[in-house]
């Protein structure tokens, strides 16, 4: 049993670092003017990436928040229902820590990808 759910674990967690990683590409895509721009008035590539790696962490920081009360809730919900133990404390916030550098390792490609955009390329119409 405890071998399907760490498998079942570790899908999910791919599964959730493939999609920052897809919404970090279409945020990305979609506003590679405001890059360009931005890149046009003087911002160096570090000003970028650290732009898109700060937002990505307040956006983790949102979705694991979240999923950490649910997380706690349920617990508790489940443990008095089926008269189980609770969970160990310790789980939600290594599992909260560890999902949000997941989040920042799954964004840094696209974000460093970002930074390298030519104004002249990224400000001209396609």
């Amino acid at each position: 049993m405890a071998t399907i759910l760490l498998v079942v674990i570790v899908t999910l967690v791919f599964i959730t670092s493939m999609g920052i990683v897809g919404l970090a590409v279409f945020g990305i895509n979609r506003r590679r003017k405001q890059i360009g721009t931005h890149r046009a008035l003087g911002a160096t590539q570090v000003e970028i990436l650290r732009h898109f790696m700060i937002e990505n962490f307040f956006i983790s920081a949102l979705g694991v928040t979240l999923g950490a009360v649910f997380t706690i809730g349920f617990s508790i919900m489940l443990s008095s229902l089926f008269e189980s133990p609770t969970m160990d404390w310790y789980y939600t916030p290594m599992g909260m820590i560890i999902l949000t550098l997941i989040g920042q390792i799954a964004v840094l490609g696209p974000s460093a990808r970002a930074a390298r955009i030519q104004p002249a390329i990224a400000t001209r119409s396609i």
